[in-house]
């Protein structure tokens, strides 16, 4: 997988650089949202309620503040 740097200028996607791929490659494309999530955003996502149905985890509250109190922890090399 190769990642290559774009824009979108209103009606093409233009590469930041030049790009070594042969004429008419087929390709997937990736759009990374950088906007922030509104409180309204993540509401609307399949991110509420995640852990639910789950039975591995015991209770998910507890369970998602155990996981952010680990990555608040967590070592940075």
């Amino acid at each position: 997988m190769t990642t290559i740097r774009a824009h979108f200028d209103g009606k093409t996607i233009v590469p930041d650089e030049p790009v070594d791929l042969p004429t008419d490659t087929p390709l997937f494309v990736f759009v990374e949202n950088k906007r922030p999530m509104t409180g309204k955003d993540i509401l609307e996502s399949d991110l509420i309620g995640l852990w639910k149905d789950r039975t591995d985890v015991g209770d998910s509250i507890e369970y998602a503040r155990q996981l952010r109190r680990q990555a608040q922890t967590r070592r940075r090399d």
